[in-house]
């Protein structure tokens, strides 16, 4: 879909904020919800540049998000078993990062912006090998990982710079 800013969508309702990762094999899509964000919020993702990394634990990918002075925020991934990841080129996997309210389902910034090479193939191989051999107890060790690490030890230990 062709997401317009200032625009209200059914998609991003949710009645709850959070964050989700998309990804089809070529390229991938993050949505950011938040309810009721102020100004400086807003112009802070719209502005500055995100910092992309991975975090693999328990057979499950975490794709962690920076930006600016924000907090490091985490997107636990498991690749759907049907997903061909295609390997990237040398642009890297184009990411288009959605924010919106996920209670009116207002979209306040929408950009793109690729990930690096690096980090496009350690996708790549993460979502490869998960396609392969897909985990078991998924919620459950998602839960484990969130337990044991938080969104900055993740990036302190995470693959790539972003």
């Amino acid at each position: 879909m062709n997401y317009l800013i200032g625009n209200n969508y059914d998609d991003f309702i949710n009645l709850r904020e959070g964050q989700k990762f998309f990804f089809d094999g070529k390229n991938a899509r993050i949505i950011l919800l938040r309810k009721n964000p102020d100004e400086d919020l807003i112009r802070i993702i719209e502005n500055n540049e995100i910092f992309f990394q991975i975090f693999l634990k328990e057979d499950i990918i975490f794709l962690l998000i920076k930006i600016d002075e924000l907090k490091w925020i985490d997107i636990p991934f498991v690749a759907n078993e049907s997903l061909i990841p295609v390997f990237p080129n040398l642009e890297g996997y184009k990411c288009e990062f959605l924010f919106a309210n996920p209670t009116s389902g207002k979209l306040y910034v929408k950009r793109f912006q690729n990930f690096s090479l690096g980090l496009s193939k350690a996708l790549f191989w993460a979502v490869y090998k998960q396609t392969k051999n897909r985990p078991k107890n998924i919620e459950s060790k998602i839960n484990k990982v969130h337990a044991g690490f938080s969104s900055d030890e993740m990036a302190r230990l995470s693959l790539g710079k972003h």
